[in-house]
């Protein structure tokens, strides 16, 4: 049995030859506490991994990074002989140590592991992308007839004839019908519609002497794949779902290759034709274990935002189809707005949104449809925004011209509440009623900003609000290990970078909302460096998927998704891009600083 631990990044990439090769030359050394393994500018000949104990990195006296059990550092210095930085044994430590160069060797040999010590951030994170797209199959096949949902079924009377069942499918849209005839339950098709043709069966004659009451059924919880088995063998196209025995839908084979396919296409189908706000609540439920699948798969956070952004604009566009009446929906214009806006809310968390209203317009019954909403959007997993920005406030319920007036306020009195609003604004997206009234009310608003270098130097202060902790790994050091060192994903590293990118781009009258559209048009324009962008957009999309990551987790617990992570809990890799992300945020708030003159206030 291998005593060296070849389950883990970079080492998991290595075939069983080069493993063997790996161990023959691995050696273990002790190290005392306090003891300086490597100073700046030693030569590094050789690669650690931490068997036990534990290494402080250090630059200076900050903490830039603590390894602990299965660590592995330090690749880059590795790779350069020699590092800027000081490791420091924090506890008693074993290392393996691999020397250098049957590591390179290795490197060369084998691309995937040698992409661990020369990869970007972007390339790294694909990596690890790469290898959670192995849990497809497992995750497709632990799926329920439950997650993908089943239609409704039509029930008619065995009296019902042929002519008339006819016209309750066209009716109803459907394909099949379900008959009740003495305390039977039986199905008709279309399909049965070919033999009554070719058999010349008169259109008056009633169902129950043609349809067939050998049902073949599938329990609600059943597994999925179950069912396909089952459609394959027989060779039909449809089985009917049974709760408790009863019957409760209809499963269609499309149903099934749809849901392994294309499950957004199926959610999205789904929500067009629901009628009910108890059909948007299931389907609402659907599009969290759509991330979950679709995240197993490995596809990163900026395209799952983009796509559950574009569900959730077709789940609150048909709610408010339901409780809104006609005219209510012609004279006003739906928003959603901060991250939901940007596409970049993947979870459900709270709401953030508004009602624009055309000018004259008004309907007495307004806050009772808004109350409904707010309170069906609650229903379906969105929690209240605790700062009351949602269309049940009615101060985020203007006509045009009162959030014109709004504008003007927040850009000409720009208090940290007007700025807050103003920066949760900027980000909105019409997902209901006229999108004209939001067009104008942009317009307006880039009319106020313009050559008001003041302003944007204030809007762009908030990202001063919290620190970027590249010396958190200093609050690890607990050698008692009974202390959490938590850190706040959202405030450390994705604000500072949404918010910076927000300021740029309302500076240049940028149209997109988006955070990742906004750098590529920054960058297209020359305002800002492209490599730069690049870094910021690689760094962005592994802080979002993060922060998915730890709230799936947290989802699996029974938790509420939020956005504190424990570092001391991340894999070598994950700490090793985390670093290199905090990084690129620091880069960046220090160029912001020195473009919006931020040391002059």
């Amino acid at each position: 049995m291998s005593r060296f631990d070849f389950s883990h990044p970079p080492f998991d990439t290595l075939t069983p030859g080069e493993q063997q090769t790996l161990e023959k030359h691995a050696d273990i050394q002790f190290f005392a506490e306090e003891e300086c393994l490597l100073g700046p500018s030693d030569r590094v000949d050789a690669l650690y991994v931490v068997l036990k104990g534990s290494m402080r990195e250090m630059a200076g006296d900050e903490v830039i990074t603590l390894y602990r059990e299965r660590d592995t550092f330090d690749a880059r210095a590795m790779v350069a002989g020699q590092t800027p930085h000081r490791f420091v044994v924090h506890e008693e430590a074993l290392l393996y140590t691999l020397p250098r160069d049957v590591v390179m060797a290795l490197t060369e040999q084998n691309p995937r592991f040698g992409a661990y010590f020369y990869a970007s951030v972007s390339e790294k994170f694909g990596s690890m992308a790469q290898r959670a797209g192995n849990r497809e199959l497992q995750t497709l096949l632990t799926a329920t007839v439950r997650d993908v949902g089943s239609r409704t079924p039509v029930f008619v009377d065995g009296s019902t004839s042929v002519r008339d069942a006819a016209r309750v499918m066209k009716d109803n849209k459907v394909k099949s019908v379900l008959v009740r005839h003495d305390g039977r339950l039986g199905i008709f098709t279309t399909t049965d519609f070919r033999d009554i043709v070719l058999n010349e069966v008169p259109g008056s004659t009633p169902l129950a002497a043609l349809c067939r009451f050998e049902l073949l059924t599938v329990d609600v919880g059943d597994f999925l794949f179950n069912a396909l088995l089952i459609m394959t063998r027989r060779n039909i196209r449809r089985l009917v779902v049974t709760d408790n025995g009863q019957a409760i839908g209809i499963l269609s084979q499309v149903d099934i290759l749809s849901y392994f396919s294309n499950h957004s296409h199926l959610i999205a189908q789904r929500l067009d034709r629901a009628d009910t706000l108890d059909e948007l609540a299931e389907i609402a439920a659907q599009i969290t274990r759509l991330v979950q699948i679709l995240f197993s798969h490995g596809v990163k956070a900026p395209q799952l935002g983009r796509l559950v952004q574009t569900l959730n604009a077709r789940l609150f566009s048909r709610t408010w189809q339901l409780l809104a009446p006609a005219e209510l929906q012609d004279n006003s214009c739906l928003l959603v707005m901060g991250s939901e806006g940007r596409g970049e809310q993947i979870l459900k968390t709270d709401q953030d949104n508004a009602l624009i209203l055309r000018n004259g317009f008004n309907h007495p019954e307004l806050p009772a449809i808004c109350e409904a909403f707010s309170a069906a959007l609650a229903r379906f997993g969105y929690p209240p925004c605790q700062g009351q920005i949602m269309v049940n406030n009615a101060a985020w319920r203007l006509t045009e011209s009162q959030l014109q007036q709004q504008i003007h306020q927040w850009v000409y009195q720009p208090d940290g509440a007007a700025l807050m609003n103003l920066a949760i604004y900027v980000d909105a997206e019409a997902v209901a009623g006229d999108a004209s009234l939001l067009e104008r009310s942009h317009a307006y608003l880039l009319q106020q900003l313009r050559d008001d270098a003041s302003f944007f130097s204030r809007f762009a202060r908030a990202i001063e609000q919290f620190d970027t902790p590249l010396g958190l790994f200093s609050h690890l050091l607990t050698k008692e290990r009974n202390g959490k060192a938590m850190l706040d994903l959202k405030k450390g590293g994705i604000f500072p970078l949404v918010h910076g990118v927000r300021s740029l781009s309302l500076e240049h009258g940028i149209s997109q909302c988006n955070t990742f559209d906004r750098l590529h048009a920054l960058a297209e324009a020359g305002h800002l460096d492209k490599e730069l962008a690049s870094e910021i957009a690689e760094s962005l999309s592994f802080l979002l998927t993060l922060k998915l990551s730890q709230g799936l987790q947290q989802l699996s617990l029974g938790k509420q998704p939020g956005n504190q992570i424990e570092p001391d809990q991340l894999s070598t890799l994950e700490r090793d891009l985390l670093k290199d992300a905090l990084g690129v945020v620091k880069k960046f708030r220090t160029q912001l600083r020195h473009h919006f003159r931020l040391g002059s206030f």
